[in-house]
């Protein structure tokens, strides 16, 4: 038994079938597209979050010694500004982190030195730990050169972001 169909049922047929075919790679264009801009925002988004945290550590290690100078200085204060610069630390090596994720590869190797210098500056001096007065004033000069690093880091990672962005 054959089942003929008319000319016009095929049309019909036919134009559903396109249709179908139509939408159904019109969706998934739509979904590449989507998911593509997604990945963008997001690689932009851990740029910034980087940057910032590089600058905000950098920030909180600067007002931490300028405290640490200070003659007369609480110990309750000391030990704040510096659990403050910890806490920076560890929201920077949150964003480092993710760097083999939404970086480049050169800005995850950046992110690693970065990483391993920030992180034997904190063991050589132990005050990203702890408010340790008068110790940690004798290695305060090791502390100090670490903001301008950490800001210098920041300036490569920006570029890449304004190529990701084509900003020239």
């Amino acid at each position: 038994m054959d089942v003929m169909l008319s000319a016009p049922m095929a049309t019909i047929l036919s134009a559903l079938i396109a249709a179908f075919l139509g939408s159904w790679v019109g969706a998934q264009m739509a979904l590449t597209r989507f998911k593509k801009e997604r990945a963008f925002e997001k690689q932009l988004a851990w740029y910034e979050q980087m940057i910032r945290a590089l600058h905000h550590l950098a920030e909180r290690i600067e007002i931490a010694s300028t405290f640490q100078d200070e003659k007369g200085v609480a110990p309750t204060l000391l030990f704040d500004v510096w659990q403050e610069v910890q806490g920076a630390h560890i929201d920077l090596e949150v964003a480092i982190n993710e760097a083999i994720l939404f970086g480049s590869v050169e800005a995850a190797r950046r992110c690693a030195r970065i990483s391993k210098a920030v992180q034997s500056v904190a063991e050589e001096t132990e005050a990203f730990d702890l408010a340790r007065h008068p110790e940690v004033v004798a290695k305060l000069p090791l502390i100090d050169e670490l903001p301008d690093k950490l800001r210098g880091a920041a300036k490569p990672l920006a570029e890449e972001a304004r190529r990701h962005l084509g900003i020239k």
